[in-house]
């Protein structure tokens, strides 16, 4: 057993030594510049863009009829009575706030079609970033846009090239 010791000892040093050798490779990426330029993101711009136009002209229909409506209601509350001008604000303040509504849910629907479209693509990057950092034996990449990493070394490697090449693109 005493002789056990030594060669555990001798073995367990050896170990140590050929870990410690052993390079860690770092990487760092932007993912938000890498996502810029993937054509898949162009045609979701295009989808949201339509969007986002068809609920601003609803909108501003819906603007038009109350501006219209105040004109009318600011022309003729003379001759109103006090029962019908009252009907008249009371009508004008549900537009308004039908407009308000509008114009809230439609940010809403809006924010989320885009993540909606955007996930596919999200999900696509991430897993080429990580397809990269297996094949090239990355031990971490980390994300530059995030603001996280304070400082990176000239030996941190850019796999942004290495991701664009697995995305396909040039």
């Amino acid at each position: 057993m005493k002789k056990l010791y030594p060669l555990l000892l001798f073995l367990m040093l050896c170990s140590t030594v050929t870990f410690a050798q052993q390079t860690m490779k770092f990487g760092h990426v932007n993912s938000a510049e890498l996502m810029s330029v993937m054509p898949d993101l162009k045609a979701v711009e295009t989808q949201l863009e339509t969007e986002f136009k068809a609920k601003e002209d609803q909108l501003t229909a819906i603007q038009e009829e109350l501006k219209s409506k105040q004109t009318d209601y600011q022309q003729k509350a003379q001759t109103m009575t006090p029962e019908q001008r009252a009907a008249k604000e009371q009508e004008l303040g549900k537009l308004g706030q039908k407009a308000q509504n509008f114009y809230l849910l439609a940010q809403q629907q809006l924010q989320a079609k885009e993540n909606e479209l955007k996930a596919p693509i999200i999900q696509k990057l991430k897993a080429a970033i990580q397809e990269v950092g297996d094949e090239e034996g990355f031990l971490y990449i980390f994300e530059l846009s995030s603001g996280m990493p304070l400082y990176h070394s000239e030996k941190s490697v850019d796999v942004a090239p290495l991701v664009k090449a697995k995305l396909g693109i040039q």
